[in-house]
């Protein structure tokens, strides 16, 4: 008997369908062609030889139970667990994207999509739902417990999984469970966990252990086969280098290892900016590529492969991490840019100390500032001038006053709408927001907060800015910064597009001039690129719906979040100007506006949006003042003469040039 029939006969030990059979032999001989017998035992090369197949099967099964665990954290069956959850995987009730879904009689659909029934529709849930990320949580509850209720539901899962799915001529299109990002997350974590847990259980077949492991092979060599760019080539080369660390007995683990070994450093090159941000400028991103970094750095020195890391690659990830501190806002959380959910800052130092080694400013955000120091520097502010993002901070204390002012490219991918945007911050609650852009479903909140109505910017003739480039910035950014120890400074310009049409209506100036530690004074200076008079709309938006007006000030406002500090929002317009103060909560006609659209932490929501429109103007400058404040608490004494403004605060007087903000 040959050995296809043989491995067609030992599949129907896991199936009695003959069709799903066929595709089980076909992966079994995948396997074992891809498996150097001399490197699992003489028996199984024994076994090979006399084409025993029923032999070579148990042989190698055994040899995989066998492997030892996995002792890496992020990758081992060890860690923390949640019954409850587990028990709900177990039953086929699931959660991606924030949208749970309970399959039948707990028989998993993979390539069903149930926001095509719920709405709206969300192409993520497919592709997210295979990545099998719950299956961790279910190994991990497994290995603490020892139910084997755990994996037999693992294995009825894995079985449908290998049975059901296939790889589509496009492969990375909707509804694709082979997606390349997919297949390089199950293969440097998700699978991997669930192998080092399921391999220990009897109840889980000789077959089923085989089955997936031949799977993970197909998986590495479709990534081989088709490498991508950007954080896409690092997850999918990190599951490479993982699935060859951990199975070296494939025949070319060591080829596809160093392979892989050498994507990876060259993407982390290309995609860290000179000041260490990732050029997709989102903390997000910048936290996944970190991430695959770390899991090869740490999964090459657990396995005996340090050669195959670079001092630049190591010098690479301590700069990601350096500017991921300098970026932080007071609550050590990172300024929600582009696509991106609140990310903390641990996430980074967190690894970073156990992996790189102990330095103060690791141990001062990883301990709350209970322990080490913060970044020697000359003020606690930062510019990064290839990411654009100028970041003024009072101090490195837990009540600072905050401000990330985004004078930068693009991003070479999850692109917002947002140049001239601001985020402020004051202590650990967020006064005036950039919500992080939704989830990536289709819908027209989605689409609301990648544009530059959801960001606190300039509406000219209530039209949005629109720009396709530059992604990414190669020299340092053309803006003015500076810092010392009585203000901050920094401004850049928005000469761009607008609109549908692309439009040139008017070119931008946003001028910033944070007066240390209270307060941050705003000028946007608006000139008519075209000869005509327009409608010019300053926007700030909170996450509240609820603000008051300021008497003592024309169309001042303030925040009523109902928490320790608010905002007030103080204009120093022209006053021969007939400026009109608008306050706008969730609505979707003619345009959304007022919505905070969070992405994975925080779901859509009613918020408001406060701003201020000059109609029928050439030119002209809107003047803001934005005040943190003590909820309830004493609010500035502020004069003006001509273009002189003094700010009374707390016992200290500021004085302010409006002409000169940089003096």
């Amino acid at each position: 008997m040959g050995r296809q029939e043989q491995l067609f006969r030992i599949a129907h030990a896991v199936t009695d369908d003959d069709a799903v059979s066929v595709k089980y032999t076909e992966y079994l001989e995948m396997l074992f062609d891809a498996v150097d017998p001399k490197r699992v035992s003489g028996d199984f090369l024994n076994a090979i030889a006399a084409d025993d197949y029923s032999t070579a099967v148990l042989l190698l099964a055994a040899y995989y139970r066998g492997k030892p665990d996995i002792k890496i954290p992020s990758i081992s069956s060890l860690g923390t667990y949640n019954v409850e959850t587990a028990d709900l995987t177990a039953r086929g009730i699931m959660k991606v994207v924030n949208v749970e879904w309970s399959f039948p009689d707990g028989e998993v659909d993979f390539l069903f999509d149930p926001t095509e029934i719920k709405g709206p529709r969300n192409n993520e849930w497919v592709w997210q739902f295979n990545r099998n990320s719950y299956w961790v949580n279910m190994a991990r509850t497994y290995t603490a417990t020892a139910d084997e209720k755990y994996a037999v539901a693992f294995q009825k899962q894995l079985l449908k999984w290998i049975a059901q799915t296939y790889i589509p001529e496009n492969w990375n299109s909707r509804g694709s469970t082979w997606r390349t990002i997919e297949c390089g997350l199950r293969l440097s974590n998700y699978w991997s966990v669930a192998f080092d847990a399921f391999k220990k259980s009897n109840s889980v077949h000789d077959v089923t252990l085989l089955l997936m492991v031949a799977s993970m092979y197909h998986q590495s060599k479709h990534l081989i086969s088709h490498p991508t760019k950007g954080n896409w080539l690092m997850m999918e080369m990190n599951g490479v280098f993982t699935f060859s660390v951990i199975f070296n007995e494939m025949i070319y683990a060591e080829s596809n290892r160093r392979l892989a070994a050498e994507y990876l450093l060259k993407a982390l090159k290309q995609q860290t900016l000179p000041d260490g941000m990732h050029n997709e400028l989102t903390p997000d991103y910048q936290r996944v590529v970190f991430d695959c970094a770390c899991n090869f750095y740490e999964i090459a020195v657990n396995y005996g492969f340090e050669s195959d890391i670079s001092g630049q690659f190591v010098e690479l990830m301590r700069k990601t991490v350096d500017t991921a501190i300098m970026l932080s806002t007071p609550a050590f959380t990172q300024p929600r840019t582009n696509e991106t959910s609140t990310t903390k800052t641990t996430l980074f130092t967190g690894r970073a100390e156990k992996l790189l080694g102990k330095r103060p400013e690791y141990s001062f955000v990883n301990t709350k500032r209970l322990e080490g120091n913060p970044p020697m520097c000359e003020t606690a502010s930062v510019f990064l001038e290839y990411a654009g993002f100028a970041v003024m901070r009072s101090d490195w204390g837990p009540d600072a006053a905050y401000i990330c002012f985004d004078v930068g490219p693009l991003g070479m991918a999850h692109i917002h709408q947002d140049k001239l945007n601001i985020n402020l911050y004051k202590g650990g609650e967020e006064l005036i927001y950039d919500d992080g852009g939704g989830e990536y479903e289709i819908s027209p909140a989605r689409v609301y907060s990648k544009s530059g109505y959801s960001h606190n910017i300039l509406l000219v003739d209530g039209i949005a800015q629109r720009r396709e480039v530059p992604l990414q910035s190669d020299e340092p950014i053309d803006a003015d910064w500076i810092t010392n120890s009585e203000f901050d400074y920094a401004s850049a310009v928005y000469d761009e597009t607008y609109g549908e049409e692309f439009s040139r209506p008017a070119v931008w100036k946003r001028e910033i001039r944070f007066c240390k530690p209270d307060f941050f004074c705003v000028a946007d200076t608006i000139s008519s690129s075209d000869g005509k008079a327009h409608d010019y709309e300053i926007l700030f938006h909170l996450d509240t719906t609820k603000v008051n007006l300021l008497s003592d000030f024309q169309n001042g406002v303030i925040s009523d979040y109902g928490r320790k500090y608010d905002v007030a929002i103080i204009p120093l317009d022209d006053d021969s100007a007939d400026v009109e103060l608008k306050t706008v909560s969730a609505v979707t006609e003619p345009q959304f506006q007022g919505w905070f659209n969070g992405r994975n932490d925080t779901r859509l929501h009613e918020a408001i949006t406060v701003s201020r429109e000059v109609k029928n103007a050439k030119n002209y400058r809107f003047v803001t003042i934005l005040f943190p404040i003590t909820s309830n608490g004493e609010l500035p004494v502020i004069k003006k003469e001509d273009n002189n403004v003094t700010v009374f605060f707390n016992c200290k007087e500021h004085t302010i040039d409006l002409d000169k903000l940089n003096k």
